[in-house]
């Protein structure tokens, strides 16, 4: 029988997902889901501002995100968005790169690879339409 957990390193896809970044979760409040989340669960705060917080630690990170404003002009993905939609966030090397391989097998881009103040990404669509982020963080 086959072992059906496969190796990470199996399974990476050329594009270059280098690992889970986090879930994106849009929120109506911000500060009731901090609340829930940060007093209510005691997850450890990474960044706060007044538009999204992010929770976690080095295993795993959920951002708390306003479903009504984003942080700049481009306001928040157009896919999955909404009080209740989530995003998926992978790091990867070179988003720029990571578009060019996107489009090249078809896959559908929603934003092309661009700045945001947390990092450099490129934003696809799954077959559902939730956006998946293909993201290389700015860390401190």
């Amino acid at each position: 029988m086959a072992n059906r957990w496969a190796s990470p390193r199996d399974t990476v896809a050329a594009m270059g997902p280098i690992d889970f970044e986090s879930v994106i979760l849009y929120v109506s409040n911000l500060s009731k889901a901090r609340d829930f989340y940060v007093t209510g669960l005691g997850l450890p705060v990474v960044f706060e501002d007044d538009i999204a917080i992010v929770v976690g630690n080095r295993s795993g990170r959920l951002v708390l995100h306003r479903s009504d404003k984003g942080h700049d002009e481009r306001g928040i993905f157009p896919t999955g968005t909404g009080v209740g939609g989530a995003a998926i966030r992978f790091s990867v090397e070179d988003p720029d790169a990571s578009e060019q391989e996107a489009r090249e097998r078809g896959l559908s881009v929603v934003w092309p690879a661009q700045e945001a103040v947390w990092g450099r990404f490129v934003v696809l669509a799954d077959p559902e339409g939730r956006p998946v982020v293909l993201a290389r963080m700015n860390r401190p």
